[in-house]
């Protein structure tokens, strides 16, 4: 596979009607981003007490080059990288440097953007993501109160899936993964599927959120390079289903 990386979708690499781009490297792509954790000092004791590991945004930067056609392909140039992803929320893309890899980033300061001759430009792009894991190959993987859903990520680090439940019970519904419950005790109707984020532990209903429909809620992530099943049961012998979604994940 050759090397590709995008910006919004602008390729920053290969041939394009501007010329030949080119990347010389990617600092803070292939590096994790440095720990955050609130210590608390054992005042009688070694050490420090035990805090969740956390990581800080991921600072990476862009540095290439561009032989542009002529010189006016070079201002063109110049314009659109000056545009590119300049309002955040935009996917960088890498292929060509292990998996495919991608984060949402925005934008850290203004390009660097330096023209060497008539038709040769170097530019820097410093962008940060506020999300600091990657993501890869996405999923989206049914199952029902039959059938469980058979889940599986070739990321690094734990997936957090957000899931959708479609059913019609009075009394709630249990979705269980890794043997760790979520009971969710709110009604749920087949016209009005629920949707609830692991990760943040957050149940939409309609697209709204709602609260206090909950009694259990211990979340279990996807763990990497294993065979992993979610399963859900329903009151009063109901049917229900549900459809997975998450991304390989790496850190």
């Amino acid at each position: 596979m050759g090397e590709l990386v995008t910006l919004d979708g602008f390729p920053l690499s290969g041939v394009t009607r501007d010329g030949i781009w080119k990347i010389n490297s990617l600092p803070g792509w292939n590096q994790r981003p440095p720990v955050k954790r609130n210590r608390e000092s054992r005042t009688s004791g070694d050490g420090s007490f035990k805090t969740p590991v956390f990581y800080e945004n991921r600072l990476i930067t862009i540095n290439g080059r561009l032989f542009t056609k002529n010189h006016d392909y070079l201002h063109q140039a110049e314009d659109m990288l000056n545009a590119l992803g300049h309002r955040g929320g935009v996917k960088l893309l890498v292929e060509g440097h292990g998996p495919t890899q991608w984060a949402t980033v925005d934008p850290r300061d203004s390009p660097d953007l330096t023209a060497v001759t008539g038709n040769f430009l170097q530019f820097q792009i410093p962008l940060e993501a506020i999300d600091p894991f990657k993501y890869g190959e996405s999923y989206a993987v049914t199952g029902n109160t039959t059938d469980a859903a058979s889940l599986f990520h070739r990321g690094t680090v734990s997936a957090w899936p957000v899931v959708t439940v479609s059913a019609s019970s009075s009394s709630g519904y249990t979705l269980t993964l890794n043997g760790r419950q979520v009971v969710v005790t709110r009604a749920i109707a087949s016209s009005s599927p629920h949707e609830i984020d692991f990760r943040t532990g957050i149940l939409r209903v309609g697209g709204s959120v709602v609260t206090g429909g909950l009694s259990t809620a211990n979340f279990s992530p996807i763990n990497p390079g294993m065979p992993q099943n979610m399963s859900i049961s329903t009151g009063s012998g109901s049917y229900g289903s549900i459809t997975v979604r998450y991304s390989d994940t790496y850190i």
